[in-house]
């Protein structure tokens, strides 16, 4: 049967002047409700190939009507892409390419052009190259050169990292730092394994791999003095990524998205959507049975987006890997939103117990849902390997990744039924189900608070009060007041001002907490940036550094205000 959404989606004029269009979400003549009719065609059509034509149309309609909500968001790449007639594109976020960096740059800057225009990020390791800052500016030629060729429908990240041990590393710490005039198009960041940690520690000489020696202690501080000056490179742990890894026979990480959210091996990418956790709130109180419903849907949708993209791959690499692996990432906005809506400080322990949990939640209804998934569309291929599942070969390993400790609303006991069940059937749909990456744009088109992110302001991009805020504070006169100096004023009560906290009001340590109650709980990593307030120190930047490695997080940022020449957000 013919399908046809009609979508009643309609976003403020800034959103759909300034997101929208410029953004080229919505093609030149096309209004978002009707960008939400061609997403949810897309998806319609692509799942009735699992179904009927009258389950698959009721399944879209719930989609639909969760767009027009704004209690679910899909990536860029999904709203960009997603049902167009004019050309067929992947719906994937991002990618590492499969590409020898030491080979033919004709071929190198083909398959990069290839991605981007496809609007998808790239993160490339440099580990295997002999100059790693000669590679990394020849790559952001090739990304400065794509976003103003016209070809890139949407800005895309691209990350560069490279090993401690890399006998180039010091000069590629500094990269940035000593061009920050140059039109950067990519984020860098240090692998840094547990070792290096220990040989800081204990003021130790640092061995890199062409035998020379250097004071891990004064490695440290370059890379701490580099981030405090233009906010780069941050910190990855590749090991601790890849101990993660739910298939290493199909593949170690090689490198991570631009945000950081995934380990990605070669050719690999990820399709992600986003739960609004601010539209389940209602009188202070989660409505757990429509996050669980929304979870489940999203799933299937991510899993019709997926069908989509593995039928739109340009590089063939892409197309056999994804394939074998089937990653999709369930994301999160509006985490903040949440959490003033609850009354609960983004900063307490109780804000951040309230946080993993829901995310636990989440996970865990994912893999659910992607568990009967496979028994109707079959599972990740990599499930067949002979060796290097570790859902087949480890019997105890969801319970022992995810279930170590009881969360309010997933018990111990349910994720060693659910691993169990997963062991004994070999029916998974998906590698991975769980990501968390920033949201930033695809947030803005709702007006949630970005990913796993505090507050920023307490007004809209459009210059308007925040609705949560509003809420908490319904007077007008201080409202006014909130606008014109961006700040609480001293009459709202501490309780109040504790709940509406912005981002450079909490303590970098309280960030860091955060997410080390997340990591816990997800597949991989988290993309959270660190915000600093301009004053501060170098030695505060290096013991964020520190606090990152001590906590177990799989990777950091950090940004101090103004200083990147582009900062994309002024803080108040």
């Amino acid at each position: 049967m013919e399908y046809l959404y009609n979508s009643r989606f309609a976003p403020s004029q800034f959103i759909q002047e300034k997101i929208l269009k410029n953004g080229k979400i919505c093609a030149v003549h096309e209004t978002p409700d009707q960008m939400v009719n061609r997403v949810v065609g897309a998806i319609y059509a692509a799942d009735q190939k699992f179904t009927t034509s009258k389950l698959a149309g009721a399944f879209a309609d719930s989609i639909g009507s969760m767009m027009d909500a704004g209690s679910i968001v899909f990536s860029t790449p999904i709203m960009t892409n997603a049902g167009r007639l004019d050309f067929r594109r992947p719906l994937s976020a991002c990618t590492v390419p499969p590409v020898n960096l030491n080979g033919d740059w004709s071929n190198i800057r083909k398959m990069v052009d290839t991605y981007h225009a496809e609007a998808m990020g790239t993160g490339f390791n440099f580990d295997m190259v002999n100059d790693p800052v000669e590679v990394l500016l020849k790559l952001n030629e090739i990304a400065v050169a794509g976003s103003k060729s016209g070809n890139e429908d949407r800005p895309v990240g691209n990350m560069g990292i490279c090993s401690i041990d890399h006998p180039q590393i010091a000069n590629f710490v500094v990269a940035k730092s000593l061009r920050r005039g140059l039109d950067w198009k990519f984020n860098i960041s240090v692998d840094t394994p547990e070792v290096f940690w220990l040989a800081a520690e204990s003021a130790s000489n640092w061995r890199l791999r062409d035998g020379s020696a250097i004071s891990a202690s004064a490695l440290l501080d370059l890379i701490v003095e580099s981030a405090h000056h233009c906010a780069d490179p941050g910190i990855v742990f590749m090991d601790r990524i890849n101990r993660d890894n739910p298939i290493p026979g199909a593949g170690r990480y090689m490198s991570i998205a631009p945000c950081a959210e995934v380990g990605l091996v070669p050719g690999e990418t990820c399709q992600f959507g986003y739960l609004n956790l601010g539209a389940f709130v209602s009188n202070k109180t989660i409505d757990i049975e429509a996050l669980q419903s929304v979870t489940a849907l999203m799933t299937r949708a991510l899993d019709d987006c997926l069908e989509i993209s593995l039928e739109s791959y340009q590089v063939e690499e892409s197309k056999e890997v994804v394939g074998l692996r089937r990653k999709i990432g369930i994301g999160i906005c509006g985490l903040a939103d949440m959490l003033v809506k609850l009354n609960i400080p983004y900063d307490s322990e109780e804000g951040r117990e309230i946080s993993r949990d829901v995310v636990a939640l989440i996970n865990y209804t994912s893999k659910v849902a992607s568990h009967e998934l496979a028994q109707v569309r079959g599972s990740f291929r990599a499930m067949d390997l002979l060796y290097g599942c570790r859902h087949i070969e480890e019997p105890s390993y969801v319970q022992q990744r995810y279930g170590n400790h009881s969360t309010r609303w997933v018990s111990e006991a349910d994720w060693y039924s659910l691993g169990n069940k997963i062991r004994k059937t070999k029916q998974l749909r998906h590698s991975t189900t769980i990501a968390l990456p920033p949201t930033g744009r695809s947030g803005l088109v709702i007006n949630a608070s970005p990913g796993v992110e505090p507050l920023f302001s307490f007004k809209n991009p459009d210059g308007e009060i925040r609705e949560v805020v509003r809420q908490l504070i319904p007077d007008n006169e201080i409202l006014q007041k909130i606008s014109e100096s961006g700040k609480i004023p001293a009459s709202v009560s501490e309780t109040t001002r504790r709940v509406l906290v912005t981002s450079t009001d909490i303590a970098a340590i309280d960030h860091l907490k955060m997410v080390a109650a997340l990591q816990t709980v997800v597949d991989e990593s988290i993309s959270k940036t660190i915000n600093l307030r301009a004053e501060a120190t170098v030695s505060e930047v290096r013991e964020i550094y520190e606090s990152a490695y001590r906590l177990g997080l799989k990777g950091m940022t950090m940004y101090r205000e103004g200083s990147s020449i582009s900062q994309p957000v002024r803080l108040k």
